[in-house]
Parts: structure tokens; C-alpha cells; sequence
């Protein structure tokens, strides 16, 4: 019976294991790599509407709630439907926004009765991100514009909670609600989190699907007027906001 010596089978082993470690990074390279189509914004800041620019002098926005902002917390949903030297996308947003402050008089001074402003925001953005320096040479920033249409529902509330009510034109009372319609342009700059962490991004990737996550800063311009209605409130504003995006 011929006997292989102890180096021989050592020898076979070795190449055994060489080559199966050679077909799993053969297999791991010819795996296609999944570029992300999907990403989820979630941001906040703050929103003055300019309601008193449809008054001539008059500031009853002003005069109700000082110079406070409103909180603003949006979310937005985008699929990138195109890719190539950056990505281009659909994105679809809603947020809710509110104020609190104090009722005016016919004088037009402040009274003790609380009262409120809310608006919830809806918006259809077209969206191109810069991702491509990101993407091929591992630079963090990725630059991103949006431009689209918008829709805001907004309502006003008295001290109690419920929807506030205003004298009509030739009598009656006109509930204190609406929606107005407008279009928006926005900037803004992400910051790559992966980069600052591999390990984390790889382990995040395989327990939720998050291929990369993003800080980012974003400047908006919303003219919501009803395309420059001059019969309907004024809820345009220029704002900043930052948050916190997630592409799957």
C-alpha cells in the first residue's frame, strides 16, 4: 500500500483550502453589487409663513405670535429612477409644523385667549444628488437640488383646541382652515456617516438594508400662495433644515 508522507498530506490540505478560497472570492466578485434606489429623509427646523405680506401695513401675524417660528418636522420618501453620474429621483413629502400664541383684538393688541397655527405640508419633488465623487473616490459631501410642487393644509385653533372660526364677509362666521398650493426649489449638502466608520456601515447594511447613512443641512425657498393668488394666505418662507437620510 503506498503511504503518503506527512507533508504530502499538509501539501493537500494547503491547496485544498487555497482553492476554495479562491472560488469564494471568484463567487463574491461576480455577485452583483445592488446600487440603492430608495432613500428616506427625516428633518426638522424652523418656518415663518410671510401671511402678512398680503396686508397693507397690518400684521396680525406678527401681532400674534411675536417673532416666534413655527417647528417644522418633515419626512420625505425618494426612488431614484435613474443612475449614472450622479442619481435622479421622485421624492414624495408630508410634515406637520405648529405655533402657539395669543389671540388680537379689534385694536390689534394681544388679548390673554391662546390660540394656534398648524400647517401639514405635502410636496412632490423632482431631485438630482451628486453622488458620484462619493460613490467612486469615497469623497464624504454629496451636493443635491429639488425642485417640485406642494400642497399645504393648514388650520388655526382657538384655546381649546378646536378649530378656530372668523367673521365673513356680509355676515356669518368661516371656519379657519384650508389648503394652498405652491411650488418650492430647495439645496442642500450630506455628509457620507460611513466613511467615518466601515465596520459600522457594513453591520447596519446587513440587519436593516441601510447602505449608507447622511447628516445634511438643506435651504429651501416655498412660495405657497396659490400661485400668487391675492385672495389666498400667504404661507411662503425661505428656511433652513437638518436631519438625518437613510438609502436602501
Amino acid at each position: 500500500m503506498l503511504r503518503m508522507p506527512f507533508g504530502g498530506h499538509a501539501m493537500i490540505v494547503a491547496l485544498t483550502a487555497l482553492a476554495l478560497s479562491a472560488t469564494a472570492t471568484t463567487v463574491a466578485q461576480a455577485r452583483p453589487v445592488e446600487e440603492p434606489r430608495m432613500l428616506l429623509e427625516l428633518q426638522g427646523g424652523t418656518y415663518v409663513p410671510d401671511v402678512d405680506a398680503a396686508f397693507d401695513g397690518a400684521t396680525p401675524w406678527r401681532d400674534s405670535f411675536n417673532d416666534k417660528s413655527m417647528t417644522l418636522f418633515r419626512g420625505e420618501f425618494d426612488f431614484q429612477f435613474l443612475r449614472g453620474f450622479g442619481s435622479l429621483g421622485v421624492g414624495f413629502g408630508a410634515g406637520y409644523g405648529w405655533i402657539d400664541g395669543y389671540a388680537v383684538n379689534a385694536s390689534g393688541d394681544a388679548t390673554d385667549d391662546q390660540i394656534g397655527f398648524n400647517i401639514a405640508p405635502f410636496a412632490l419633488s423632482l431631485v438630482y444628488r451628486w453622488d458620484w465623487a462619493a460613490v467612486k473616490h469615497n469623497v464624504p459631501l454629496v451636493p443635491y437640488v429639488k425642485v417640485g410642487l406642494d400642497a399645504q393644509v393648514w388650520w388655526a385653533t382657538d384655546a381649546k383646541g378646536n378649530i378656530a372660526s372668523s367673521s365673513a364677509a356680509g355676515g356669518g362666521s368661516r371656519r379657519a382652515t384650508g389648503v394652498t398650493f405652491g411650488w418650492h426649489v430647495s439645496g442642500g449638502l450630506m455628509l457620507l456617516l460611513d466613511v467615518f466608520s466601515r465596520g459600522m456601515a457594513a453591520s447596519l447594511e446587513d440587519e436593516t438594508g441601510v447602505k449608507n447613512s447622511y447628516l445634511f443641512a438643506e435651504l429651501s425657498r416655498t412660495n405657497i400662495n396659490d400661485f400668487g393668488s391675492s385672495t389666498s394666505i400667504d404661507l411662503s418662507d425661505s428656511a433652513f433644515s437638518f436631519g438625518l437620510a437613510f438609502e436602501f
